[in-house]
């Protein structure tokens, strides 16, 4: 009886203790840091594979890098195609639409006026355009607080969206 007892009472306490902590288990800031680290491998490897013939236009909204609005100018097709890209999850609101020649006149033609790339921009936080200039891919990011005055005639021809600040032209 009395090893029934001890028996029973050791069963009591293993089945009452708290489960023990999986160290296999991963923590939720560990699954967050990946997720954004896959993120931002998704959508700097979007920019980096540009190919030539087409502009490549990449904003977030938020401040995270988990949804990125898309603007692609296809040059040689004459046609612009936008979306909202939630990596890894949907795509939404895509459209293809021609554009003139007018428009892709001016938009070959914005891209060698475009300035130089804003300094210490967070990629989270910045204005990403990818396209190729003299047989080399250019990528310049600007800050969506101060975004020159040419990029916003380059989302009036192709019809992105946009919610970012313009800077405002010096005299």
């Amino acid at each position: 009886m009395k090893t029934i007892l001890i028996t029973l009472a050791l069963l009591v306490q293993v089945c009452s203790a708290a489960p023990a902590a999986d160290p296999a288990q991963p923590a939720a800031e560990d699954i967050n840091a990946e997720l954004a680290r896959r993120n931002l491998e998704h959508f700097t490897g979007y920019l980096s594979k540009c190919p030539e013939n087409e502009i490549r236009c990449l904003w977030f909204g938020g401040g995270t890098i988990s949804v990125g609005m898309i603007m692609q100018i296809h040059l040689h097709e004459s046609k612009v195609y936008t979306v909202r890209d939630a990596f890894d999850w949907a795509e939404q609101n895509a459209k293809t639409r021609e554009m003139s020649h007018y428009q892709m006149v001016v938009a070959r033609e914005l891209l060698p006026r475009l300035p130089a790339s804003t300094p210490g921009v967070p990629f989270a936080e910045g204005l990403h355009l990818s396209f190729w200039q003299g047989k080399k891919l250019q990528t310049v990011t600007y800050s969506k607080k101060a975004v020159p005055l040419l990029v916003q005639r380059l989302y009036d021809v192709g019809g992105g969206a946009a919610d970012f600040t313009y800077a405002k032209e010096t005299p």
